[in-house]
């Protein structure tokens, strides 16, 4: 069962942060440093000052002391004000992808950690830094600064339906525009009679984490935390729930976009020999460019395609899995749903079998980043910080959710929904008594 709750969230006052396309920002890790400093200058009110603050840059390590300072004092200031009735809010992003304009459907609510468990659904595996990092942040501000995508499966789309109506007439409470030219667009439900019916709606159906599995397993640790010091939760908005977006899977405006894979930090490391090693599993053909290699992989389908671009040679390999591969002992150690990704078939006969680069080693963050941009995988291998670049179809949400219920987990950065939910739009803050029994 999974249950959610309207709840009473805190907002930007718009009488004193002023325009909120100044304030709001991408989720944690999607700001770079770069785009940090840019946040930093947009507005004083920037949720950036929380949710990446610059003690990080002076401290990994960082207890976030001035984030918590910064996100009471907003309150206290009347920067942020909590909602005066409790709510689920409609969220909806309209967005243009590959020349095609899309409109998701999402609505925000607490999601109860202690009763859902059993309906939530991961998919992929995480890693402890960020975790230990967002505990850190979420132990100094008590409270949840970002949302987590949620995805359900309703063919009659009840949900979608009462947001509809509850919305069509109505100018949204919050309108902003992000970086890539997405709009997001946030309304409160009250009314009783369509909270119940959301409510009653969502019981029966599993969710699925899409994007945020560090997140939901932070707050599942604070939680534990908080119990064991025998603190206790008061109301709705406190330790056992978490802030969360839920998105129907049978609506059309789900995309996911995919994370390509950057490698470094081998002392000899050359393509060609690289390539001969890979013959035995994969047919290795040249592309002229970026854009032919893109549009072969596409053409590749359900085929296990990927794309190689090597910075000692600057040239792009088409990468197509032979039969052999798909018998691999490291594939068939899975699920036949998980030896059906590419990016399952990336990681175990390329990044581990061929490159070493095992479990260990990714959760670790060695040789491996990741990205969405292909054009920038190119310039950062040219530019000398990587060694060569694999490109990647998107994984499908269909495929993601068979996963998920089989109770596998992708390998990281699996999936790359887009776009992403802003930071800011609403908070959570959490009300704890801290007196042992």
């Amino acid at each position: 069962m999974a249950q959610i709750h309207p709840f009473r969230a805190h907002r930007y006052n718009r009488a004193i942060v002023g325009d909120m396309n100044l304030v709001v920002t991408q989720p944690y890790d999607k700001i770079s440093n770069e785009l940090q400093a840019d946040y930093y200058g947009r507005s004083p009110y920037n949720v950036v000052r929380i949710t990446r603050s610059l003690e990080k840059n002076d401290d990994p390590a960082t207890e976030y002391a001035d984030a918590g300072l910064t996100y009471n004092k907003w309150i206290a200031d009347g920067a942020v004000v909590q909602d005066k009735a409790p709510a689920i809010y409609a969220y909806y992003q309209d967005y243009e992808v590959d020349g095609e304009r899309k409109l998701q459907r999402g609505m925000i609510a607490l999601l109860d950690l202690k009763h859902s468990g059993a309906s939530i659904l991961p998919h992929e595996r995480t890693l402890a830094e960020p975790k230990m990092d967002r505990l850190r942040l979420m132990r100094s501000i008590e409270g949840n600064d970002d949302l987590i995508y949620m995805l359900y499966t309703d063919d009659r789309l009840t949900v979608n339906g009462i947001m509809d109506e509850a919305t069509s007439k109505r100018e949204p409470e919050i309108e902003v525009t992000d970086d890539f030219g997405a709009t997001h667009r946030l309304w409160t439900i009250t009314a009783p009679d369509m909270v119940k019916t959301i409510q009653n709606a969502m019981i029966p159906d599993e969710l699925f984490i899409a994007d945020g599995h560090h997140r939901f397993e932070t707050s599942i640790n604070f939680m534990k935390e908080c119990e064991a010091a025998r603190w206790r939760a008061i109301g709705i908005e406190t330790f056992d729930k978490r802030m969360v977006t839920c998105f129907n899977s049978a609506d059309k405006g789900i995309t996911i976009l995919p994370t390509h894979r950057l490698i470094r930090g081998f002392p000899s490391f050359h393509s060609l020999d690289f390539l001969r090693g890979l013959e035995p599993f994969f047919e290795v053909a040249p592309a002229a460019s970026l854009g032919e290699l893109r549009e072969k992989m596409k053409a590749g389908g359900d085929n296990h395609v990927f794309g190689f671009y090597c910075g000692d040679l600057r040239r792009f390999y088409l990468l197509a899995l032979r039969e052999e591969g798909r018998a691999d002992p490291l594939l068939l150690a899975h699920a036949e749903a998980y030896r059906r990704l590419d990016v399952s078939v990336l990681h175990a006969l390329i990044l581990e079998r061929q490159l070493g680069i095992d479990e260990k080693k990714l959760e670790a963050q060695e040789h491996v980043d990741y990205a969405r941009d292909r054009e920038s995988c190119v310039r950062r291998v040219n530019e000398g910080g990587y060694q060569a670049a694999f490109f990647l179809n998107p994984t499908s949400v269909e495929q993601m959710q068979r996963v998920a219920l089989l109770g596998e987990k992708m390998p990281q950065k699996s999936t790359d929904f887009y776009p992403k939910l802003l930071t800011g739009l609403v908070f959570m803050k959490m009300r704890i008594a801290k007196v042992a029994d």
